[in-house]
């Protein structure tokens, strides 16, 4: 998990080539979507550069599936609830969805 403010893309930064961050950085991704990698980057980073190695276009592919996956649970979440007492990981994990790189 990620607490407190950090630069976005920051711990990307330190898993990913350079190459592949720019590939990010020229996409259309969300600000959720930078969340995302960072996570990764933070709790699964081997992982992280396996995905990498599989390709430029696999790795922009899952991250865009699960970048669409959490921002519609969220905004259903808060559409529903009209609350966000509950932090982003904690209203995920309410409706089951995978936050980690397997």
């Amino acid at each position: 998990m990620i607490e407190g403010q950090t630069q976005s893309l920051a711990l990307a930064k330190r898993v990913l080539a350079v190459p592949t961050l720019q590939a990010v950085a020229r996409t259309p991704y969300t600000l959720q979507g930078w969340k995302i990698l960072d996570r990764w980057a933070l709790n699964s980073p081997s992982q992280l550069t396996a995905l990498e190695q599989q390709g430029e276009v696999i790795l922009l592919g899952r991250l865009l599936a699960q970048e669409n996956l959490e921002t519609q649970v969220l905004q259903e979440h808060w559409t529903e609830t009209q609350s966000s007492q509950m932090a982003e990981h904690e209203i995920l994990a309410l409706h089951q969805i995978n936050i980690e790189l397997n």
